[in-house]
């Protein structure tokens, strides 16, 4: 059965086969990603006058228009050409978002940073050594590794693609940030706050190597923000602990005089770019990120998915 038309999107509350019942969910592929489709209210699709025996989870909230729907009998695959019909109210949100972040910096850097970096300079001296190994949770490195183990692990020991997905995405995440901060560094070449405190230089220098000019932004706070945004969508129950976790670690590098607060605020807002971006790209190929063995749809993967984190072992049966 092949359907055309519009297709209308309604909560499942029963009354037939599959309609709102958890476990009886269909196995779907977007084009625009799955990011609404994986969690949240049980919905059923209606070709026309006919409800479709499939169920999947969606968004509280969000709405979607399917120009496209291709049914299969009961146990197969359904191919869906997914779009958001929010997507224009979500876009300005996003830009208003930017807008928000670029006068906030430009705030920071011109009535906040020079006195907020002296006052740390006079009294925070006291616990500056106190604080230095609680920076140190700022280095990628805390992160990148035991990433790429569980990836490792999952991927090619024990075989759970969805286990191994999710190393990976906390490993893009904090990588990726991390590099887009070194190269703004030498893009933007802002003076640190010791050539303040030296020799009273407020200063950009762009395309400078030296690392008294490369304050903007924090690679500590992109690379610790990553890391909780990409473990804050794995593990959402935990997500207010993880930002506050970074936060606290974010804002040493402003105790420690290493860096001004506009570039801890530019650090944090890279990694919350960079960790965006990627959940799109993980969603466009079928990947979901929420917690491993939720209430989540069964999910079919895109080939590069597949190639890239393998497919889940099946159990061998007893007495084989």
């Amino acid at each position: 059965m092949s359907c055309a038309t519009q297709v209308r999107w309604q909560r499942g509350e029963g009354g037939g086969p599959g309609h709102g019942r958890r476990g009886a969910f269909a196995y779907i592929q977007t084009k625009h990603g799955l990011g609404n489709l994986y969690v949240g209210r049980p919905v059923t699709v209606a070709c026309g006058v006919g409800v479709c025996p499939r169920t999947w989870m969606q968004q509280p909230g969000s709405s979607m228009v399917e120009p496209h729907i291709r049914t299969t009998p009961r146990g197969e695959s359904i191919s869906i050409t997914a779009a958001t019909a929010a997507g224009e109210p979500v876009v300005a949100r996003r830009l208003a978002c930017v807008a928000f972040a670029a006068v906030l910096l430009g705030a920071l850097i011109a009535l906040v940073d020079r006195p907020l970096a002296h006052y740390c300079k006079l009294h925070a001296h006291a616990i500056r050594d106190d604080i230095a190994a609680v920076s140190t949770l700022g280095q990628a490195a805390w992160y990148l590794v035991p990433a790429v183990l569980v990836f490792l692990i999952a991927r090619f020991i024990v075989g759970r693609p969805d286990i191994a997905a999710r190393g990976m995405f906390v490993f893009l995440g904090v990588a990726l940030a991390g590099l887009a901060a070194d190269v703004l560094k030498i893009l933007v070449g802002r003076s640190r706050p010791w050539v303040l405190f030296r020799e009273g230089g407020y200063d950009f220098l762009p395309l400078g190597l030296h690392a008294d000019y490369q304050s903007f932004p924090s690679g500590h706070a992109a690379c610790v923000a990553a890391a909780a945004f990409t473990l804050a969508a794995v593990a959402p129950r935990y997500r207010v602990q993880l930002l506050l976790a970074a936060l606290l670690v974010a804002l040493t590098r402003v105790v420690m005089v290493a860096h001004y607060l506009s570039d801890v605020v530019a650090g944090a807002a890279l990694a919350w770019l960079v960790v965006l971006i990627l959940q799109r790209a993980f969603a466009r190929h079928g990947v979901p990120l929420g917690p491993a063995g939720g209430a989540a749809v069964g999910v079919l993967p895109s080939p590069f998915a597949q190639r890239v984190f393998g497919a889940r072992r099946q159990a061998q049966p007893r007495g084989s």
